[in-house]
């Protein structure tokens, strides 16, 4: 049995290996396998990709989630509420920004606060979900559901209101 298993990795990584040998290596100028096209580059230059740089919205949440996580609430809140580099980033920003405001609003016991930034952030992104490891806490995971619950009881009520149909 143990020699069957050999036989047969062998003769797997063979097949494979030699599948691969067909191919042009970089940097040759044997041409591309299967291409017909002698001389040819097997493969373009590789760009080096580096990732964007951060935005000033994308740097200020970070500052202010490192300050959440320090546990400095206030200032968290404060570093959120007073970014115009968060209000003026892209939606995926704004919406972590929103998110971690309700937290940091809902941990510094500021209830009404935290519920108002989960509604707005519902506003922003509907089918928006706190992760897993999230949605039990006992501070804010209450706080969302009724924000949760309130968004999809507008939305229902606002389709009928604009004249849409049901299906």
């Amino acid at each position: 049995m143990m020699r069957r298993l050999v036989t047969f990795v062998t003769v797997s990584a063979t097949l494979v290996l030699a599948g691969c040998a067909g191919l042009a290596q970089p940097g040759t100028d044997g041409g591309v396998a299967g291409t017909g096209a002698p001389g040819a580059s097997a493969a373009a230059p590789v760009a080096s990709v580096r990732p964007p740089e951060p935005t000033e919205g994308r740097k200020t949440l970070d500052r202010a989630v490192a300050q959440f996580e320090q546990g400095k609430f206030a200032e968290a809140i404060r570093m959120i509420q007073e970014s115009p580099e968060i209000v003026a980033d892209g939606p995926a920003v704004r919406t972590q920004s929103l998110k971690t405001l309700a937290f940091a609003q809902c941990v510094a016991g500021r209830r009404p606060a935290c519920r108002r930034s989960f509604d707005a952030l519902l506003v922003l992104d509907p089918s928006f979900e706190l992760a897993p490891a999230e949605t039990g806490h006992p501070s804010w995971g209450p706080e969302f559901d009724r924000a949760r619950a309130a968004a999809k009881a507008v939305a229902p009520a606002a389709a009928v209101g604009s004249g849409a149909s049901r299906r």
